[in-house]
């Protein structure tokens, strides 16, 4: 039992870092000042869920559609990390981050990924 307690922290720790929850926690509250309380939990769960998503798809399939791709984990850390960098650099010079065709849609993208679960919580996942 102990062996199983060791394996979870070893995993949590690092995911849990990597998700940064605590630090996406402005955005969210920056994306959702123009909705009620019922369309910012809505968001907040679709968000939960499409992080959720994303990151079991990598954990089972990300190193297949990465070989079928011709990519290393290295070169898609840096592809995501150049799009996060691309966020606060709009968010800078539009003042807003995203511009929204449906509330919805900012849960999925860029809440549920790639702030949530993005190149580090994928390569961290192989």
């Amino acid at each position: 039992m102990a062996e199983y307690l060791q394996y979870f922290v070893l995993s949590f720790v690092p995911l849990f870092i990597v998700i940064d929850a605590f630090g996406n926690l402005p955005f969210v509250i920056s994306m959702g000042e123009d909705m009620n309380k019922q369309e910012r939990r809505k968001m907040v769960h679709i968000a939960i869920i499409t992080a959720t998503a994303v990151g079991l798809v990598f954990l089972f399939f990300g190193q297949f559609i990465l070989n079928v791709m011709g990519n290393s984990v290295g070169a898609f850390a840096i592809a995501g990390g150049i799009i996060l960098l691309v966020l606060p650099v709009k968010h800078m010079s539009t003042g807003h981050m995203v511009t929204a065709v449906k509330e919805e849609m900012v849960a999925v993208i860029p809440i549920g990924t790639p702030l949530t679960v993005g190149p580090a919580t994928g390569a961290e996942a192989r």
